[in-house]
């Protein structure tokens, strides 16, 4: 109950403010999440320590749903873009081969080295400081990316995608949960329509989407989230 509540008043916390509202286009979607950016000072310091603790914990149901929607196996490499503290990589680390987690904060990856020790270790998992504006991977390096309420230059996506390869992107609706799910516009500037549509236009095709809601006690509703699957095409 404690970690839902901690979860609710980060969200709420977010949501205030002129700088805090949601980015639309690519490149405010990097500002807004740079470290120095509205969104980018709760990554990092003793915020990033706190937020690093509470955010697995409030986001266990959303990474159900999206290793289901990945079907994950056991050949797969997987990159997760904004792994953050490596929550969704500790989890699935023991399902592939391997597991690399990209993220622009110190802190984060302070807090995922320690929740994959024993997979870095074994040569399993492995931990880069970057944006993922400009991706530091050779073309067509990974089966699997995930961006899980993380900023992702999709050109890029695709470009380390492996063809036939499975993507998933998150993105955190944050305005009038009374709206229909399809309407309602995501952190990244997005209605569900509009987000299909860049995800298509980038080259990526088979899309499925699902909402995962959050629910709190008092029957009240923050923002849920946007799941929406796809593919690179294979030659």
């Amino acid at each position: 109950m404690a970690a839902v509540m901690g979860v609710a008043f980060v969200r709420r916390l977010r949501g205030r403010g002129p700088e805090s509202s949601p980015s639309s286009g690519e490149d405010r979607m990097f500002t807004q999440f740079a470290p120095g950016g509205p969104e980018g000072f709760w990554f990092n310091g003793l915020l990033g320590r706190v937020f690093a603790r509470i955010q697995p914990l409030g986001h266990a149901g959303l990474y159900t749903v999206v290793a289901e929607m990945l079907d994950l196996q056991p050949e797969d490499e997987l990159l997760d873009i904004g792994c953050g503290p490596g929550a969704f990589m500790a989890r699935k680390a023991g399902h592939v081969r391997r597991v690399v987690g990209l993220d622009p904060s110190r802190t984060m990856l302070a807090a995922a080295e320690k929740n994959l020790t024993e997979r870095i270790t074994a040569g399993t998992a492995r931990l880069v400081q970057a944006s993922a504006a400009d991706l530091p991977f050779p073309d067509d390096e990974f089966s699997v990316i995930t961006a899980i309420t993380a900023p992702a230059n999709l050109a890029e996506v695709f470009r380390v995608l492996r063809p036939g390869g499975r993507f998933v992107w998150v993105d955190e609706l944050v305005d009038d949960a009374k709206q229909p799910s399809a309407e309602r516009i995501g952190r990244f500037g997005w209605s569900e329509a509009e987000f299909q549509g860049v995800i298509r236009d980038a080259g990526f095709t088979d899309l499925a989407v699902r909402y995962q809601d959050v629910s709190f006690p008092g029957g009240s509703s923050l923002a849920g989230n946007r799941i929406v699957a796809c593919r690179k095409p294979a030659p």
